[in-house]
């Protein structure tokens, strides 16, 4: 892990226990505390929104979940470069001429990158991805409408759940808040949770969960999708052992990054 990588994780478990011990902080006071500038502490607060951890409001934040606090504040290495081999082993699964469907998060970003480059269609509420489409980009990309959360950066609502049930998929990829042998898929924002369900369902359930194992043997609030609708999960060797075992045995192929290869 490099050296810029454990100064965030540091940083951001600074800030996670500054949430713990209040109802919210704001950003200028983060900024004091942590000696760092407001972008910064921004930058965090939306990262850590997308990951379900925080609710981001207007020039602050509170904390969403306490239950998985311990496992996220861990000294971990580089998240990117877990995201990134967990999305390089994913886009295995897609092939030309598909019709692929992408929920929000920054894992389903990962793997947006990894085909972005494919003849093939994406469906997606995930709003991170249209900053990435360049010259190089040869995928066909679909935005599904609705409303813009700013916590996660992606459409949900009403308008949302419409016009996906309208459209068909090949094969789809769900990032997660948390993911149980006991509860399933969970997240911690329900119109989020919806979204997920509706592009199983569009897909007649070809799903791919791609979460890493900070997500594993977790519960949120809001149930996603029971495991009974998962075909595949790409995590990393970090994953509790134990529910790894559980989902192989419900029927899911599950496939373990090594994330020495990801140092």
């Amino acid at each position: 892990m490099s050296g810029f990588g454990r100064t965030t994780m540091a940083r951001r478990a600074r800030l996670l226990e500054a949430l713990q011990k209040v109802d919210l902080v704001r950003v200028p006071e983060l900024a004091g505390a942590l000696s760092v500038s407001e972008i910064t502490i921004r930058r965090d607060l939306d990262d850590l929104a997308a990951q379900g951890v925080v609710e981001r409001f207007h020039g602050g934040a509170r904390l969403l979940s306490r239950n998985a606090l311990t496992t996220r504040t861990e000294p971990r290495r580089d998240s990117d470069s877990r995201k990134k081999q967990i999305a390089v082993r994913a886009a295995a699964f897609v092939h030309p001429g598909d019709t692929v469907m992408l929920s929000g998060g920054t894992t389903t970003l990962a793997v947006f990158r990894e085909i972005a480059s494919m003849d093939v269609r994406i469906v997606t509420n995930n709003a991170m991805i249209t900053g990435e489409m360049n010259e190089r980009s040869r995928a066909e990309l679909f935005v599904l409408g609705g409303e813009y959360d700013r916590r996660t950066r992606a459409l949900n609502g009403d308008l949302t759940n419409l016009t996906l049930n309208e459209i068909h998929g090949t094969i789809c990829f769900l990032g997660t808040n948390a993911m149980s042998q006991k509860t399933g898929l969970t997240s911690s924002i329900y119109a989020a949770a919806v979204v997920n369900r509706l592009m199983a369902k569009q897909c007649e359930n070809r799903v791919v969960v791609v979460a890493d194992a900070s997500k594993i043997g977790v519960t949120a609030q809001f149930l996603s999708l029971p495991l009974a609708n998962v075909q595949h999960l790409v995590t990393d060797s970090d994953a509790d052992l134990a529910e790894i075992a559980a989902y192989r045995a419900a029927g899911i192929q599950v496939a373990l990054c090594n994330i020495d290869e990801a140092a």
